[in-house]
């Protein structure tokens, strides 16, 4: 039987639903919440539908990179240097260029792209046979824009990397239960933990916030109710803020698995942001972790 990651998914009915399947994925490539449509019809794009900061990026130039989708039934290579040279007029500079299609895989095509001297640093072309393989990677992707191809069998994995992959207002949040849930997939929350008495939390780093006094806070992944994993937080001056537990009380470290969490559970109070919250406490986040 043909599953997603051996069968090409069909192709998307209108340019706009192609742009919308082609900004998810690249949210998720890119590593940035932050990618943007650029402009709509009519207006001037530059050859570039969409737009971001990709995480590979950081540093290089404007850290811009822009895609162009395009949803045809041909393509030639005059087209695809047409297209490129319309993205040099983007501002910033764009220091990477993507050619997202519709069409087969077509070696012309792609040694055109890769033989080419461009004016951006790097250009490339992605076929549907590409971008189906990609989409596979995601389930809530294949949910959100392919029901019909969702593997309805959830692991462990599967709900930790959806967790990686969303994005703070991907969840709605009920501060009478203290439920994030992801808007998605019902199925899927963090709930923080309600004891009738909290514990006290003490390490040095606390007393950095004008309210010195913090307790433990141990938030819970669960899919239709059942509890797969534990993560440990401490609720800091006054509860504004839920900050991961540090490597420990003298190595002020967490990873960015737990910093993109807290992002999450913290997105709901408005005016008190995690990354406040981290500086205070002189709290880093080591990607080595």
């Amino acid at each position: 039987m043909p599953t997603p990651a051996t069968t090409d998914l069909p192709i998307p009915k209108s340019w706009d639903e192609f742009e919308d399947i082609s900004a998810d994925l690249l949210m998720r490539k890119w590593r940035d919440p932050y990618v943007i449509r650029n402009g709509r019809t009519g207006q001037k794009q530059n050859g570039v539908d969409i737009y971001g900061k990709p995480a590979h990026l950081r540093g290089v130039g404007a850290e811009l990179a822009g895609a162009q989708c395009k949803r045809v039934e041909s393509m030639t290579e005059e087209q695809v240097r047409a297209e490129v040279e319309s993205a040099l007029g983007f501002e910033p500079k764009l220091e990477e260029y993507l050619l997202l299609t519709s069409l087969k895989r077509d070696a012309t095509l792609q040694k055109f792209v890769r033989t080419t001297t461009w004016k951006i640093d790097r250009v490339e072309i992605f076929f549907w046979e590409d971008l189906s393989l990609q989409i596979t990677e995601y389930n809530e992707l294949l949910k959100k824009h392919f029901p019909g191809w969702f593997k309805q069998t959830t692991s462990k994995g599967n709900l930790i990397q959806a967790l990686v992959t969303s994005n703070p207002d991907d969840y709605v949040y009920d501060d009478s239960t203290g439920v994030h849930l992801l808007q998605s997939d019902v199925g899927f929350s963090l709930r923080l933990d309600r004891p009738e008495e909290y514990q006290t939390f003490e390490e040095p780093w606390v007393s950095n916030f004008p309210d010195k006094n913090a307790s433990c806070q141990e938030v819970y992944l669960e899919y239709n109710g059942a509890r797969i994993e534990t993560f440990f937080f401490a609720s800091v001056d006054g509860a504004r803020y839920l900050v991961p537990y540090p490597k420990s009380a003298t190595d002020l470290r967490i990873s960015r698995f737990h910093y993109h969490l807290a992002r999450i559970l913290n997105a709901h109070s408005i005016g008190y942001d995690i990354d406040h919250a981290l500086a205070i406490a002189r709290i880093e986040i080591d990607p080595s972790l």
